[in-house]
């Protein structure tokens, strides 16, 4: 379902709430939260809800993306910018975080043990972002449909997109990114896509389903909603 507010903060003010009430209510809280400035809010008032609730040692967070080749404490890395945005803010535990690392010798093992602690940790909630070019994670246009967790060659639009996330020009190749069948068995999911640089986008994806792009493969799934503010939905019919 689609689901349009007035503004980029009142979805926030929506997700932050979902958050919140997936952190107390779920038997065992497993969120799969992706990076980038779209949740930067959610994230800032999720924290400020829970403040100090105790609920939050219960919270386990599993690694969404990483760059490969990018180790964790980089500026730019997904790890850090999930740390600065919200892991920091809620005072989370290393071991409450299981996070790809994009830099370890052995990429397929290392897809192997985020998807075995997924197998034992099933995903409560998942808030998904979506790129410029449709992608969801790092699950890139052309991409074949994935069950698993895998290492993917970048599309151009992705590597140039992801350059404001760094200090200096970076090169991006690859990336390490859970499947977007992965993603679709969570529990609940929200893909939230604001800003009008989203737009044109927003309005691709859902006026041309030939488009094939990797965000309408969580179309027609009864717990994931798309929350969009005015700006991105500028388009919509």
């Amino acid at each position: 379902m689609i689901k349009i507010f007035g503004s980029e903060e009142e979805v926030a003010h929506e997700i932050a709430k979902e958050m919140k009430d997936h952190l107390l209510h779920d038997a065992n809280p497993v969120f799969c939260l992706a990076s980038g400035s779209t949740p930067q809010k959610s994230y800032r008032k999720f924290a400020d809800e829970i403040e100090s609730d105790s609920r939050i040692k219960e919270l386990k967070i599993v690694s969404l993306d990483e760059w490969v080749g990018i180790d964790r404490s980089s500026e730019g890395s997904c790890y850090q910018m999930l740390n600065q945005d919200l892991f920091s803010l809620v005072q989370l535990d290393s071991d409450q975080i299981e996070f790809y690392d994009g830099t370890f010798p052995d990429l397929q093992q290392e897809c192997l043990r985020i998807d075995r602690y997924i197998d034992h940790n099933p995903i409560t909630f998942s808030l998904m972002g979506m790129g410029m070019n449709g992608h969801i994670g790092l699950n890139e246009p052309g991409c074949p449909v994935l069950n698993h967790s895998s290492v993917v060659d970048l599309s151009e639009t992705t590597k140039k997109v992801a350059q404001k996330y760094f200090c200096q020009p970076t090169g991006l190749e690859k990336g390490i990114t859970l499947g977007l069948s992965q993603v679709a068995h969570s529990k609940r999911v929200i893909v939230a896509i604001t800003g009008e640089r989203k737009a044109k986008i927003v309005k691709e994806v859902f006026s041309n389903l030939e488009a094939k792009l990797p965000v309408q493969e969580l179309f027609d799934y009864e717990h994931i909603d798309f929350f969009l503010d005015s700006e991105a939905a500028k388009y919509i019919k």
